[in-house]
């Protein structure tokens, strides 16, 4: 058996929060603008959206039935979660509330993965990444173009 060492373990950790990060943080923090971020004017998480990114998790990951349901709930208590803190006076305390449910989902989906979903997710959340920063160049040369 081969032992794997505290900074390979801290490096996974670290990795897949990052990753995680990207899904859920992105989705919280994108609602605060006039524009109502890329989840549209709904808000956090509609129930369209929420399906649709659990589905291409769902392929993506491999995700099996069980994961898939307790990802769901954990998706879903955010959105709840995440309507009240939404509903806050715009300050520190909303920004460090959102931060502190973003970081608690992200713990818990990264419980239900294993190492190499978690990978898997980081390179999705990668993509996303990349096609959200082509979006924001694209609205921004076409309102040069303007």
């Amino acid at each position: 058996m081969k032992f794997i060492n505290k900074a390979t373990i801290v490096a996974a950790m670290l990795g897949g929060v990052m990753a995680i990060a990207l899904t859920v943080g992105g989705v919280a923090l994108a609602h605060g603008g006039p524009h109502g971020g890329p989840h549209g004017e709904r808000g956090l998480w509609s129930a369209e959206k929420m399906e649709e990114h659990l589905t291409e998790m769902t392929q993506r990951l491999s995700l099996n039935d069980a994961q898939e349901s307790s990802i769901r709930a954990i998706m879903e208590r955010t959105q709840a979660q995440g309507q009240e803190i939404r509903d806050m006076p715009r300050g520190k305390e909303k920004f460090t509330a959102m931060q502190e449910l973003r970081f608690a989902t992200e713990d818990q989906i990264y419980a239900n993965l294993s190492c190499e979903q978690r990978e898997d997710l980081r390179l999705l959340k990668r993509e996303h990444k990349i096609e959200r920063m082509e979006q924001r160049f694209e609205r921004r040369h076409s309102q040069d173009q303007n």
